[in-house]
């Protein structure tokens, strides 16, 4: 079982499955025929939160791993997103964990939390907190950023912390795992022609990569269970090692971009201006085959400034 808890591991973090890349994976032949991005109507999400707005989105993803010899692809995990984003700060959480058949083997689960503020680039991350359970080994994850220094605690500590080690400045100009995946919602540096294009500067605590969205199109109906019928976009997704790994050789290095076909990242599409979901990431691996984390269930919302918790205007679910 240790093939599926190590492909379990990596998929169910909320951004967890981009590491499974190489630096050139090309995104998903598999998608429906698209138009081009140009001629939506076109704003922001940055703009319209920054404007006074503010915004909530509930996921409830699904993993699926590939075969093994003896099952064929099986639901492995599930997990919950949510996000309050409002004009000058946001609150983001996860929790994944095992699912299905796979439970009965594989004792595995996280918790995600972080906070920060809404700046001119994005996120500026201020707390994060993670706690990893596989049964018999925990770690617990606690990053504070600060203006010129970055705290951050691990327990247990790391064995190592990578050839090179993650840098201050490294880290400084970097945002915590989920933060990212919300930056990538953001989309502050998406244009009418580059719907897709932008990077999250991500540090989990050790590893320092970065996530690239690039190439990306626009499709009127996208095939995924929570978001079925429905436009969205398709992003290229190429990951990028910089710190906190193990040193590699350059065959090393070839091995690994050589494994990863492509990798794709499908984005919500709620209408212009407004927070660009992530509902699907898929990898196909010519070593592990297909990784997917979908959604089955997407809601969308309008935050009253004053009033938040409690109001459910402007609402749409799906699932």
């Amino acid at each position: 079982m240790s093939r599926l808890k190590t492909i379990l591991s990596a998929g169910l973090a909320s951004t967890g499955l981009l590491v499974l890349a190489g630096t050139n994976a090309l995104a998903s032949p598999e998608v429906a025929p698209s138009q081009s991005a140009d001629t939506q109507e076109f704003s922001r999400p940055l703009d319209t939160i920054q404007s006074g707005k503010a915004r909530q989105f509930v996921i409830e993803m699904e993993a699926f791993v590939p075969p093994t010899n003896w099952l064929p692809q099986i639901k492995g995990g599930k997990a919950t997103i949510t996000a309050k984003v409002y004009p000058d700060q946001y609150d983001i959480h996860t929790r994944a964990s095992v699912a299905g058949i796979v439970d009965w083997f594989v004792d595995y689960s996280s918790t995600l939390t972080s906070k920060g503020e809404i700046i001119d680039s994005g996120l500026q991350p201020r707390h994060y907190y993670a706690k990893d359970d596989e049964g018999r080994k925990n770690r617990s994850t606690e990053i504070k950023h600060h203006e010129d220094a970055v705290e951050v605690e691990v327990i247990p500590a790391h064995g190592n912390l990578g050839d090179p080690a993650a840098t201050l400045e490294q880290k400084l100009e970097a945002m915590d795992p989920i933060s990212g995946l919300l930056q990538l919602a953001l989309a502050p540096k998406s244009s009418p022609d580059k719907p897709c294009s932008g990077v999250a500067p991500v540090f989990d605590g050790k590893g320092r990569y970065n996530i690239h969205l690039e190439n990306g199109r626009w499709v009127e109906s996208i095939d995924v269970k929570g978001w079925k019928g429905r436009p969205a976009y398709i992003c290229e997704v190429r990951y990028e090692e910089l710190a906190g790994y193990k040193k590699k050789t350059a065959k090393e290095k070839a091995k690994q971009a050589k494994d990863i076909r492509w990798i794709s990242m499908v984005l919500a599409d709620m209408g212009p201006g407004e927070l660009r979901v992530p509902i699907q990431i898929e990898a196909r691996s010519e070593k592990r085959g297909k990784i997917t984390v979908a959604a089955k269930k997407v809601s969308y919302k309008t935050l009253e400034i004053d009033h938040a918790d409690n109001s459910d205007s402007s609402s749409s679910d799906q699932g």
